[in-house]
């Protein structure tokens, strides 16, 4: 402890006495791409004089800054060091440069002078790298350090859409990729990353057709007023749109003059409206002392009476300088103190660019630093960056408001306080969507219309069986027995399964592939059915009319059903091939999309539908067949149009049967391609043409038999008569000789027509052969 006393007390009297002068090389950019060098000089000049005033640092030791102008320019920033380390005298540390650009390019070499360099507003995240900037330090955060605070906003408000835009300089490219990745690890999307090289129109196009709504925008200032000049220009901006942007601008910066922009400085103020820049906190909005004495609204007067409250480039960033000279000097006075607490006979004054031990020690001091500053309170990473306060700034009624604190170093897991005195506005009191809310929906069929159609089928598959029970009932009345009343149960069976197809659709689960070729079966096969029986009916009556004075010749039902099943047979070996060779599969049709642009909310609805890739080749064929089959019947149907034998002959019946297949097949068809994406609409017409048209080719069938029964206007024939036929072959032979007897019936009331004008043309030539004679 004595010793320690004296030393204090040598130094202190030492320091009255005698001072030694240490030397700080200073670079700082009074012009260029970014000349704030004058404000940054003055800030640092206010704390250096502070410093040397204090006899508790850096005590008999007088700091110096011997400063130089950068031009903002690598090259001259290079050889400006050089100059100096080769020129007396010593210099113990390099305190700049304020641009990226400068700090890299001596940042590379300083270190092998053992010199620690400090940069007041460097931001370049390559200045991070110890393996390429050993003993480089600063005072202001990397960009990439911002991304953090980025991050938790965009989770705050829920925003998981984003996009970024960025010009292509190392010192924004590498933040956005760091974004990038952040972004990932969040499970948040990135909808599109834009580069500009040269005009931003491009750029901006393209984010508007992409419809993004979250922009995070890393450029310099002068490009910034081009990007927000060309958003105007699309209309990307506004209470939708969100921009996150750098925030070390200058103030009010989108108003400079600026002769590549050509917006004016109105339609600027309403592009930049509303935008958000997370920044470093330049001075403490909280008035304690710093490490100084004085609070940060006393370091702000004393600084703009030295300026004469002149607004020099760079004076928002003025504090980082005050803070970077004092955080130098706080590393010298703790590398001092290590020396004499170690017994070390060096001393600050005895470094030498060769001094390893000393320049380490030095460097090891520097990053240990800790102490309030102007800005808050300042240490550092082992990456020489600063851990620090971040501020989130955002433009509300044409002035940039700080709206909140991202401290980095709180345990919680929000690090953001929103500021009460200055709350974020949103247009509407809304917070803006990253994007179009969209639902993805599959229009099913209304459950409520399938329950309708599917009654009205059940009533006509009641009516198939009513029909049917009628038909096996009074299936010995002449009439019924005469039109084959088992082909008319075929057909009658073949429109239940037409019915039933009506049943066949979906109106909750996922469609599946089994379904609808289940409903391609049932028509098929219940069209063959019916209308190849009657086919097969009219080919009889046909047959039996072309043979009526000829040798008697005998269709047995059994061979009319073997021609039903041979259509039945091809429609199916058909159905088979499709089905193997190029099954249905289940596809989704896109539907118009429905925006509500005051919501922004987008419907994407789409229809579940069954194809295949030759599907058209297939339904084409099946088309085919069924198209010659109502061919055939037709030719039929009019050479059999002169068979006037009640029950026998359904030839006209037969044709209004086919006319109306006919025109609601082409109906049904045209509906279902026109308005195949209306699911409702196109379910109930179609279904609707399939039940018309089986009940009107049942009704034309059986209706005329049973008035025909209810009327009384038939014969029975006896019970055991029919017993006694023989079976069904003499059953059908009867019906043959009756047929043929009421032909030849008929043959003989012409020929007695014939007989009766005769007689009266016979008539009238005797009677003008006796007037004649008697004349």
């Amino acid at each position: 402890m004595s010793l320690l006393f004296v030393s204090a007390v040598f130094i202190l009297v030492t320091k009255c006495f005698c001072q030694i002068d240490l030397y700080i090389l200073g670079l700082f950019p009074f012009e260029g791409s970014w000349p704030g060098g004058t404000a940054l000089l003055n800030a640092v000049e206010i704390g250096l004089e502070q410093i040397n005033e204090r006899a508790d640092v850096l005590p008999g030791y007088r700091l110096n800054l011997m400063w130089n102008n950068s031009k903002c320019n690598p090259g001259l920033g290079v050889d400006i060091m050089y100059k100096h380390l080769y020129s007396p005298p010593t210099k113990i540390m390099i305190l700049g440069d304020g641009c990226s650009g400068v700090s890299e390019a001596t940042g590379q070499s300083s270190h092998l002078w053992n010199l620690v360099q400090m940069s007041y507003v460097s931001v370049s995240p390559s200045l991070s790298d110890k393996k390429r900037f050993p003993r480089f330090v600063r005072s202001n955060s990397p960009d990439v350090d911002v991304n953090p605070a980025r991050v938790e906003i965009f989770k705050q408000f829920g925003w998981s859409n984003i996009a970024t835009l960025h010009q292509s300089f190392e010192l924004f490219s590498v933040p956005t990729e760091d974004l990038m990745t952040r972004l990932k690890e969040a499970n948040m999307t990135i909808v599109r990353s834009e580069i500009i090289t040269g005009s931003p129109a491009v750029q901006i196009k393209a984010l508007w057709d992409a419809d993004v709504r979250i922009i995070v925008g890393s450029f310099y200032e002068n490009m910034a007023r081009q990007v927000f000049c060309e958003a105007y220009k699309v209309g990307l901006y506004g209470s939708k749109i969100v921009w996150v942007i750098n925030g070390w601008f200058d103030d009010f910066w989108w108003l400079v003059p600026d002769d590549s922009v050509d917006c004016t400085p109105e339609e600027m103020s309403r592009a930049v409206e509303g935008y958000i820049a997370v920044d470093r906190l330049y001075i403490s909005p909280i008035e304690i002392p710093a490490i100084s004495g004085i609070t940060p609204s006393q370091y702000l007067a004393i600084y703009a009476n030295r300026t004469n409250n002149m607004n020099y480039p760079g004076t928002k960033a003025a504090p980082m300088g005050y803070d970077s000279i004092w955080a130098q000097a706080l590393a010298l006075n703790d590398t001092l103190t290590e020396l004499i607490d170690t017994g070390s006979p060096k001393r600050l004054e005895d470094f030498a660019y060769s001094d390893d031990e000393l320049g380490l020690l030095i460097w090891t001091k520097m990053l240990n630093v800790k102490y309030r500053g102007v800005r808050g309170q300042v240490a550092f990473n082992e990456k020489g960056d600063p851990v620090a306060m971040f501020r989130i700034d955002r433009v509300q009624g044409g002035e940039v408001q700080m709206v909140g604190l991202y401290d980095p170093n709180l345990v919680t897991d929000v690090k953001i306080e929103w500021l009460p005195a200055t709350p974020i506005v949103w247009t509407g009191g809304k917070i803006p969507k990253d994007s179009l809310t969209i639902f993805l929906t599959t229009t099913r069929l209304t459950f409520s219309l399938y329950l309708s159609i599917c009654c009205i089928s059940a009533l006509g598959i009641t009516l198939s069986i009513f029909f049917l029970a009628f038909n096996i009932h009074y299936r010995k009345i002449r009439i019924v027995k005469m039109s084959s009343p088992r082909l008319n149960n075929v057909i009658l069976f073949g429109c239940v399964l037409l019915y039933i197809t009506v049943f066949l659709e979906q109106t909750n689960d996922e469609l599946v592939p089994a379904l609808c070729l289940s409903k391609v079966y049932l028509l098929t096969l219940g069209f063959s059915m019916a209308f190849g029986a009657l086919f097969a009916k009219t080919w009889r009556v046909h047959v039996i009319f072309t043979n009526a004075t000829k040798q008697k010749k005998v269709l047995k039902d059994s061979q009319l059903f073997i021609m039903v099943g041979v259509l039945v047979a091809i429609n199916t070996v058909v159905l088979l091939t499709w089905t193997f060779i190029d099954p249905l599969k289940v596809i989704n049709n896109d539907l118009d999309p429905v925006v509500y642009e005051d919501r922004d909310i987008e419907i994407r609805s789409h229809v579940q539908t069954c194809t295949s890739a030759n599907q058209i080749y297939f339904v084409g064929t099946l088309f085919g067949i069924q198209g010659i089959l109502l061919l055939l019947g037709t030719f039929l149907a009019w050479e059999t149009r002169k068979v006037k034998i009640d029950g026998l002959n359904d030839s006209k019946m037969i044709g209004l049967c086919i006319y109306n297949v006919t025109v609601l097949s082409f109906l049904g068809a045209t509906v279902s391609m026109t308005l195949g994406s209306q699911l409702d609409l196109n379910y109930a017409l179609t279904s609707i043409i399939v039940i018309v048209a089986t009940t009107v080719t049942m009704c034309l069938i059986v209706v005329p038999k049973i008035i025909a029964v209810w009327t009384n206007k038939v014969d029975v024939i006896e019970t055991a008569t029919a017993a006694a036929s023989g079976g069904a072959t003499n059953t059908m032979q009867n019906n043959v000789h009756v047929a043929k007897i009421n032909i030849l019936e008929f043959q003989i009331k012409e020929k007695d027509k014939e007989i009766e004008l005769m007689k009266e043309k016979l008539d009238r030539a005797l009677g003008a052969v006796v007037a004649k004679e008697d004349a």
